[in-house]
């Protein structure tokens, strides 16, 4: 069965890797690519494990994977904090495809790499000054009166590259941080 993970991780991979292209070039997630590829997680996990448990590679894995990763990422498009709805649609299909386990570290890597490039991106455009008020007046001051700094970062980059370090780390070929 270990062949099959490595197939569904080359998926995972190519999946996220389109959703990060059509994120950076058109900043749309397309329903195209995330739809089907949730489905396929889910019916491959249970075509070749059964129904399984949550931290095995079946059925309940890819349900409990995905649904996770719909709740947490989509909090932040809820509480309207810069994530869209493809980035969680995304991120789903990634839990899907992965199962609970390596969603988890998906996730936390996505996360990781998500704060280093919107810092990057930051200092890139040299806006520091004006995210930094920013974020201090949309944390504690009652109305943000336009001055916020608008810096988008295309979120599908970094469920890409934390796709790629997860999945690395899943091997043993690299490291956590």
């Amino acid at each position: 069965m270990i062949a099959l993970e490595i197939v569904l991780d080359v998926i995972l991979l190519a999946v996220c890797a389109a959703g990060a292209y059509t994120d950076i070039r058109k900043h749309i997630i397309p329903d195209w690519l995330t739809y089907p590829t949730i489905a396929l997680g889910v019916l491959v996990r249970f075509a070749f494990h059964g129904s399984g448990s949550v931290f095995g590679y079946g059925l309940v894995s890819a349900v409990f994977g995905a649904g996770t990763c719909f709740l947490l990422f989509g909090l932040f498009v809820v509480w309207g904090k810069g994530m869209g709805g493809g980035d969680v649609k995304l991120m789903t299909a990634v839990g899907a495809l992965a199962g609970f386990r390596h969603s988890l570290t998906c996730m936390m890597c996505a996360g990781i790499v998500g704060a280093i490039l919107a810092v990057l991106l930051v200092i890139a455009k040299r806006r520091v000054t004006a995210t930094a008020k920013g974020i201090w007046l949309q944390f504690y001051s009652r109305s943000a009166d336009g001055t916020r700094a608008k810096v988008t970062l295309p979120y599908g980059l970094a469920i890409f590259l934390g796709a790629i370090w997860a999945t690395l780390m899943k091997y043993g070929l690299m490291h956590g941080a």
